[in-house]
């Protein structure tokens, strides 16, 4: 393998680390609102080789048929289950075969680099057949399209013969590069909210029989990745809050807002037992619909469904785990950050989406009124109207 390829490709995982990062942390008013979650992966394994100058299986290859390999990946993420990606991938190639297919005995000894870039979709199954969740484990695929080049020489011991890529035999000329489809399937475990780990295995099938130097019974050449990588996840709709200079604001009323807030944390808690509910104790109610009841100036309501002393790092696991379409609302006041959804004119179409919040397992939603995006006691007439 050149000196420094494997340099250039990890030297170019960290450029898109920090390039990304830093947008990353960019004011939210700077950023696209078409922004989605953004993935940088840098991953290292081996190659084995599958075509005409090869003729041992997977377990087999691991006597001196394997070369080392690394790539990199740049994903963006359109939802929870589909993503785009840049790929770009570094390998050595080693082979042997021992018979034609023919039958005539030969000692080809195949060696070499290969390169590609693909674009490529992937899945996350899990998303896909058992919807979105913030769970750490997954399994993924991936298929794209991207152009390869070789550099790579057969040799025969037994009569001598030596080709390398580009070479002309009569009327054939073997090729240095063609078009390329990849196709792969991975496990992706999730360390924490942004760091996770993955072992993938991919195959390259490359559109033409010239990888490998000869024609003799493969259509196409297929080098085989297997690869344990590491990414880092970017969401960019999360703006990173400075905790040590922020400073909490005076409470515009004068006594505690009454009922007390209570702080819930739903990471750690199961269905079963918040709050004691169980599914009998949930009321089962359509979406409200538009009303024509004149609202308060200024007031809407919302309902919380969730309290905590320090900010969360991404609102998108509350909307994964309650599976809520619409957006939400943090808040900071007297110290807590306050996360509710929804948007209503009056208290009553509020109430009843709380009802719809705890059939899907938000077992202590309740109603809230912000004025100027600060939160205010609900009193008997703001309930009546």
């Amino acid at each position: 393998m050149p000196k420094g390829i494997s340099f250039k490709i990890f030297f170019t995982f960290l450029i898109i680390v920090f390039a990304l990062y830093g947008y990353g942390q960019a004011p939210k008013s700077k950023k696209q609102k078409s922004a989605g979650d953004w993935q940088i992966n840098y991953n290292i394994g081996f190659t084995q080789f599958y075509g005409d100058a090869s003729n041992n299986g997977y377990f087999k290859k691991f006597s001196g048929e394997i070369a080392f390999a690394t790539g990199v990946n740049v994903r963006r993420y359109f939802n929870s289950t589909f993503g785009l990606g840049l790929n770009l991938w570094f390998s050595g190639l080693k082979s042997h075969k021992d018979k034609s297919a023919t039958g005539i005995p030969v000692n080809f000894h195949l060696t070499g680099n290969y390169f590609d870039g693909n674009i490529h979709l992937l899945v996350d199954f899990n998303n896909l057949f058992w919807g979105p969740s913030s769970r750490k484990f997954s399994v993924y695929g991936t298929i794209g399209l991207g152009y390869g080049s070789w550099n790579t020489q057969l040799a025969d011991s037994l009569s001598g013969l030596v080709i390398n890529s580009g070479d002309a035999i009569g009327d054939i000329t073997f090729k240095k590069g063609g078009a390329v489809i990849p196709v792969g399937f991975g496990v992706n475990y999730m360390i924490n909210n942004n760091w996770a780990v993955n072992f993938e295995m991919n195959l390259r099938t490359v559109l033409n029989d010239d990888v490998d130097v000869w024609r003799d019974g493969f259509k196409y050449d297929q080098p085989l990745y297997t690869s344990f990588g590491v990414s880092y996840f970017f969401n960019r709709n999360v703006v990173t809050k400075n905790k040590t200079k922020r400073k909490p604001k005076k409470t515009v009323v004068n006594k505690p807002l009454e009922p007390v807030v209570p702080l819930y944390d739903y990471r750690l808690q199961s269905p079963e037992k918040a709050s004691g509910s169980t599914s009998s104790d949930v009321i089962l109610i359509e979406p409200p619909e538009k009303s024509n009841k004149v609202p308060d100036v200024g007031v809407v309501f919302r309902v919380q469904i969730f309290a905590v002393r320090n900010n969360l790092p991404s609102i998108r696991s509350l909307q994964d785990r309650f599976n809520i379409s619409g957006s939400v609302f943090e808040n900071y006041q007297d110290g807590i950050h306050r996360y509710s959804t929804g948007e209503f004119n009056n208290y009553q179409d509020a109430l009843r989406y709380s009802y719809v919040l705890k059939d899907k397992g938000v077992y202590d939603a309740f109603v809230v009124a912000y004025k100027d995006n600060r939160r205010i006691p609900i009193t008997p007439k703001m309930k009546e109207r």
